[in-house]
């Protein structure tokens, strides 16, 4: 039976390493995939360890052992190639061996597959860097495959009470950002219904309002701007019928962190556009569960005030500091 390594950070994962996976899965009966913990600078979108591995388990359910490992060399990426290095990486590895065979795209890692005792398979590296696609997914998407770009997509909801601008929000900062943002099917679904939703409504609303934002991912660059999720249906659940679906409640528990959040406060006054339904001081009364609900979570929000452009900026400044080109 022959045994073998990859290795790498896969910040992301990208075709090359798609590729020395792929060819390692073709020549071995057992694949061993070592994901180092580094984090190198830069401002990029978040790739934590426990994405990385799962973008193998998802694409390669095959690979016998994805093993999340502690680089050794952290803080000082140039010297992981170095010769030198090699009985560092070596040392740390071997108890998961025997390896047959190390793949890798890099001649400077035979010294490394030596000391396994394994014979160093080089495959022909991809001709972009990681580097380069951690600087600009979008441009490079190409090299990436779908579901993995996606979720470097960061999904950006705007909540609150009625009348205080979200959706707005969402329209503008998606144009700021030349990107998508993600349309309110309640609101679609109350039109169509002419405001007559029933209970098993809300579950639907809050499905499908997850699947247009993950659906929008795919083209986005950078962000989607989301001006409600399944976490406000269920709110809305709780105001019209006092309870909400268990599903409601499962879904809105599993997205609660993959959003930046950024609470609309109101600060102005409440205006009906013909299909709201929160008149005098019912409005202001969500606002505040919505809100005590965010702390109790310990969720993370920046609170917007004042004239939209004020909210614009302070969401620019939170997001992109520095500002790219596309913005």
């Amino acid at each position: 039976m022959t045994g073998g390594l990859v290795f790498g950070k896969f910040m992301p994962l990208h075709r090359g390493h798609q590729r020395l996976i792929e060819r390692a899965l073709a020549d071995l009966d057992e694949l061993t995939v070592a994901v180092y913990d580094s984090a190198p600078p830069g401002s990029y979108a978040p790739m934590p360890l426990e994405r990385r591995t799962r973008w193998l388990r998802d694409l390669y359910p095959e690979i016998s052992a994805i093993v999340p490992v502690e680089d050794p060399l952290r803080g000082d990426p140039r010297r992981a190639v170095e010769p030198a290095s090699a009985g560092v990486y070596a040392d740390q590895l071997r108890p998961l061996g025997p390896f047959g065979r190390v793949y890798s795209g890099d001649e400077r890692y035979a010294a490394f597959a030596a000391l396994l005792g394994a014979e160093h398979v080089v495959v022909e590296p991809a001709p972009i860097s990681g580097t380069r696609i951690r600087e600009d997914p979008y441009e490079h998407r190409s090299w990436l495959e779908p579901r993995v770009y996606a979720s470097l997509v960061q999904k950006v909801v705007f909540v609150g009470t009625e009348s205080t601008g979200k959706t707005t929000l969402a329209r503008t900062l998606a144009e700021r950002f030349d990107t998508e943002w993600a349309h309110e099917f309640g609101r679609e679904l109350w039109v169509e219904k002419k405001g007559q939703l029933s209970f098993s409504d809300y579950l639907h609303i809050a499905q499908t309002q997850y699947e247009r934002e993950e659906t929008l991912r795919a083209d986005a660059r950078r962000f989607v701007f989301c001006d409600t999720n399944a976490w406000t249906t269920l709110h809305w659940s709780l105001r019209a019928f006092g309870c909400a679906d268990a599903r409601l409640w499962e879904l809105a528990e599993a997205i609660m962190g993959d959003y930046r959040w950024f609470l609309c406060l109101d600060d102005f006054p409440w205006e009906q556009d013909g299909w709201r339904e929160m008149a005098g001081g019912e409005a202001h009364r969500f606002q505040l569960r919505q809100q005590a609900d965010l702390n109790a979570r310990g969720i993370a929000y920046i609170a917007l005030d004042g004239p939209l452009e004020r909210r614009v900026d302070e969401v620019v400044r939170a997001l992109a500091p520095g500002l790219t080109s596309h913005v």
